[in-house]
């Protein structure tokens, strides 16, 4: 897989967007919170990624099963 520079592109006019928001509707809060608070921020964020994974993993199992019910265990390509 290639990164290429639209993709760290996007991903940084993203992340500026969410950072723009953020500051927006909580100001510099942020930058005053307790270390310990924000540890416990990323800590949550990480298990909502993880959450995420997980579904979207089921999601794929499902897909998987109609894909092989119509095309045998190999997909198309067999």
């Amino acid at each position: 897989m290639t990164i290429r520079d639209a993709d760290v592109d996007r991903f940084v006019s993203r992340l500026r967007d969410r950072l723009v928001a953020g500051a927006a509707k909580y100001g510099d809060a942020s930058f005053h919170r307790p270390a310990a608070e924000l540890i416990d921020e990323i800590q949550q964020e990480t298990e909502d990624i993880a959450g995420w994974g997980l579904i979207l993993w089921l999601r794929l199992e499902r897909l998987r099963g109609r894909v092989e019910r119509l095309h045998g265990e190999g997909g198309i390509d067999g």
